[in-house]
């Protein structure tokens, strides 16, 4: 199944293997591509993959989460990105625009920064150890709606400027600001926004909702964050339960693909992910809900072998598979893959 065609929307994937967004820190200090971020994603071009999504891309100046970091927030720097379009639109490859505001995930240098406001859903910090040691402002209602508007922008200039030709990818995972939303642990507000999982869920769907009218019928997908759950330890936070129930009214909303992550917990349940397809069940989860709303799920994270991937789309766990840190260091990592 690996190597069948599959269609998302109106784009045909070659076969259903994604290169996955990793963070590179490869831009300038303007967030235009360099040399280095222009080999790295040549790589991904010639690696075999049917779909590329390109890292996170900031979609308002306070949504930064390091200096040396591309953006959709305005034309400028819109523009810059059609240099590495360029590199799969000849190759008649996807290559899908992955929107971030990161929020409290951020490098302290930002902190110093003209223009940049550091804010979060409720002034709390995160989980993850990365946060920094710093008060974050909440966000006012005003603050919210400018910010959805953001995500709107930033989808059309990245299908109409930057020309990125498989779609954008909406990122709600990872404790960034949407899955910051998401979680009880970081959202404790108590107006639309918060609250029951339908008002944390708020944001996300009006992001959805607004990216979706901007973009018209190209390939909308939504990078969800399942769980809290941390490595080893019992769930807390954001359940699995609730996130199946977001992406059963993402499904219903019209999105074509569903990429499955953590929330909080960034990485796997398990402590290794040497093949072990550690989002595994997440993804199957999630996929048992969407699939008859015709939207397609991938499953990333500790997937190292042909083999492996074979079983998660023969055993209907997935439609996709996500190949990041691997490919991202080795740009032959798929050579042995017969695709």
């Amino acid at each position: 199944m690996l190597t069948e065609n599959l269609t998302i929307k109106n784009i045909i994937l070659k076969n259903r293997i994604i290169a996955a967004p990793m963070v590179t820190n490869y831009w300038d200090d303007h967030g235009n591509p360099t040399a280095k971020t222009l080999e790295l994603y040549e790589g991904y071009a010639n690696s075999g993959t049917g779909l590329v999504v390109a890292e996170q891309l900031i979609v308002h100046p306070w949504g930064r989460s390091a200096l040396k970091q591309p953006s959709l927030y305005d034309d400028d720097s819109a523009l810059a990105l059609r240099e590495l379009t360029k590199i799969f639109r000849e190759k008649e490859i996807p290559v899908v625009a992955q929107l971030n505001f990161s929020s409290r995930v951020i490098t302290p240098a930002l902190l110093d920064t003209p223009n940049f406001k550091f804010v979060s859903p409720s002034g709390l910090p995160t989980p993850r150890k990365s946060n920094v040691d710093a008060e974050s402002c909440a966000l006012e209602l005003s603050e919210i709606d400018e910010i959805i508007k953001a995500f709107a922008d930033a989808a059309r200039r990245a299908v109409e400027i930057s020309m990125f030709n498989g779609g954008v990818q909406i990122y709600a995972s990872h404790g960034y600001l949407i899955s910051q939303f998401l979680s009880p642990l970081t959202n404790v507000r108590t107006d639309a926004y918060g609250g029951s999982l339908g008002n944390r869920s708020r944001l996300l769907f009006e992001i959805v909702k607004t990216v979706k009218k901007a973009i018209g019928d190209v390939p909308l997908s939504v990078r969800l964050g399942a769980s809290d759950q941390m490595p080893g330890e019992l769930e807390n936070g954001l359940t699995l339960k609730e996130s199946i129930w977001v992406a059963e009214e993402l499904s219903k909303m019209g999105i074509d693909w569903l990429s499955v992550s953590g929330n909080h917990c960034i990485y796997g349940i398990g402590v290794n992910d040497d093949d072990t397809a550690y989002f595994a069940p997440y993804s199957k989860a999630m996929r048992d809900v969407v699939h008859k709303h015709n939207v397609l799920v991938d499953c990333t994270g500790g997937i190292r072998s042909r083999e492996k991937a074979e079983k998660l789309l023969e055993g209907c766990i997935c439609d996709l598979i996500g190949i990041g840190r691997p490919l991202a260091s080795n740009k032959s990592f798929l050579e042995g893959w017969h695709l």
